[in-house]
């Protein structure tokens, strides 16, 4: 029965490897052109080194994790590319994960609530994530196939901690978490104004999580029930879709901000030297036109301040519906 695990996952792993090194190619492919127009014409910011970080990183530990796969190593260098495969991973989905608490926090307003709330989340999701990591990276045992053979390629993990399971389960709560927060403020928002790339970002917030959670459930059933090989088989699919839908996310508001700052017209703004906006809310501006919302963006490097005011006008079918629901963080 061992024999025939092992044949199993020296099959499938390798397998879903390559799957989530074409998902992020082709992923890669389809967006390069938005990116190519929304993030890299911007002057280098904060947000500028979070789209990178989050849509690149995930190549260096995807490929690493498939040379170990395919090339001739000992168990020891098994052990050290798979250290560094799990800190990068870790660093990644925490990296995700804060953008979509940044997102959150940007849907809220700004409410210092919500950002206490958000900073305790994220302490109790990062502190035992990282002593799962630590504990999983020095107590994982490989073995590979004929080692100094030239048929011998690839290590394959044969013993592996249940503790990683309480890692899995901490990004479930971090993700429920930022759901709810969402699905709340969706149905405050969406009551009053149907804007549709409003809606739109709340839809895809909402499928997101949908993916995130279905496979955070498999990542915790597969260590109980399947044999301690394959414990980690889906901890690089988990990883690559955060990097996806993130990027997902980033380039939308992106997009978003391109527009409002190139057909908006600025009412309200105090210059200074710099740039790097990091993110902004919606607000009711104060400039006495009680109808009127706007867009205020803060410049983290600068201390520059930016409003943006949108004229209320009726119908509820045009495209923008001007004055309404308007953000955008970055």
């Amino acid at each position: 029965m061992g024999s025939l695990n092992a044949d199993i996952a020296s099959r499938l792993v390798p397998s879903t490897l390559c799957s989530c090194a074409t998902i992020l190619v082709y992923d890669l492919v389809c967006t390069l052109d938005q990116e190519m127009l929304y993030v890299w014409p911007r002057p280098w910011s904060t947000s500028t080194a979070l789209f990178v970080f989050n849509r690149y990183l995930p190549f260096i530990d995807t490929f690493l994790s498939l040379s170990a796969k395919f090339s001739n190593i000992s168990p020891e260098q098994c052990l050290i590319r798979n250290k560094a495969v799990g800190w990068l991973s870790v660093f990644g989905i925490l990296l995700s994960e804060g953008i979509l608490m940044l997102r959150t926090y940007a849907i809220w307003e700004r409410k210092r609530s919500v950002l206490l709330f958000l900073c305790s989340l994220a302490l109790v999701s990062v502190t035992p994530k990282n002593s799962s990591c630590t504990y999983q990276t020095t107590a994982g045992h490989f073995y590979t196939y004929g080692y100094g053979r030239p048929d011998g390629l690839g290590c394959m993990l044969y013993n592996a901690s249940s503790i990683l399971i309480y890692g899995y389960l901490l990004v479930m709560l971090s993700e429920t978490a930022i759901a709810i927060l969402t699905a709340v403020k969706a149905y405050r928002d969406l009551r009053r104004s149907r804007v549709p790339w409003i809606l739109k970002l709340y839809q895809d917030g909402m499928l997101f999580y949908a993916y995130l959670l279905t496979i955070s459930i498999a990542n915790v059933l597969v260590p109980l029930i399947a044999p301690r090989m394959f414990a980690n088989w889906l901890a690089t699919p988990q990883r690559v879709l955060h990097s996806v839908l993130c990027t997902r996310v980033l380039l939308l508001i992106l997009r978003r901000r391109r527009v409002a700052t190139s057909e908006v017209p600025r009412t309200t703004t105090s210059e200074s030297e710099g740039s790097g906006m990091v993110f902004s809310s919606v607000i009711e501006a104060s400039s006495g036109i009680d109808s009127d919302f706007g867009l205020t963006t803060f410049d983290s490097l600068s201390s520059r301040r930016e409003v943006y005011t949108y004229p209320v006008s009726p119908g509820a079918d045009d495209e923008e519906e001007p004055g309404r629901l308007r953000f955008n963080w970055l």
